[in-house]
């Protein structure tokens, strides 16, 4: 008989699970989650292993029970904010459990609004994410909060990375107005870059505020 592993409180949540999961042992890691606090380090990292091991491995009745245990899961944790994270995290690492409920609901034309309101066209948006066909129908708002931060990311990255051309002293020297034109379209090619990261970002803030 194989022995069973013993989990203890004072054990690595996130271990555990990991342990767990590559035996297969599902309703025992979703147990060992059950069990703990929820927060946002070790059992937040715990979860994201469950929930990808668990739609890599399982299928029929034991993929549907386990489904409707991690979305007790989530739905069960207290806190709003982690609450929210935990359903991004479905779908940054790319599974197919939906938590929908765990989020802000929003039409195409709410997303629509919003994203004016950072100055945003749509037309950027159709570039990064899925969008529903109909202005009315309800837009899939974790993944589209993913796409807009992994889009910030990548203005982010992009700014840093023209950044590293400028010399210490390029900001002073614009103050001072002794740049030269070089120097001044490299700095405005990295603000451009910031800009673009902190609209998107404030557009994935506001869809994971209340909806109005």
């Amino acid at each position: 008989m194989t022995p069973q592993l013993q989990v203890a409180d004072y054990t690595r949540i996130s271990d555990d699970a990991a342990i767990l999961c590559r035996r297969r042992d599902f309703p025992r890691a979703v147990n060992v989650l059950q069990r703990r606090d929820p927060d946002r380090r070790r059992w937040r990292q715990a979860f994201r292993s469950l929930a990808v091991a668990g739609d890599h491995n399982l299928e029929g009745s034991r993929r549907r029970w386990f489904e409707g245990a991690i979305q007790e899961l989530v739905l069960g944790v207290p806190d709003t904010a982690l609450r929210r994270e935990l359903a991004l995290d479905a779908v940054e690492y790319d599974t197919t459990w939906d938590f929908a409920e765990a989020l802000p609901c929003w039409s195409a034309r709410d997303l629509w609004n919003l994203a004016e309101s950072v100055q945003l066209p749509m037309s950027y948006l159709a570039q990064v994410t899925t969008l529903p066909r109909s202005i009315r129908e309800t837009i899939h708002t974790a993944r589209v909060v993913v796409d807009c931060r992994r889009t910030a990311e990548a203005h982010r990255a992009l700014a840093l990375e023209l950044s590293q051309s400028l010399a210490p002293t390029a900001m002073i020297d614009e103050v001072r107005g002794c740049a030269d034109d070089r120097t001044l379209a490299a700095l405005a090619g990295v603000r451009s870059q910031q800009d673009a990261a902190r609209r998107w970002r404030e557009l994935g803030h506001r869809l994971l505020s209340p909806a109005g």
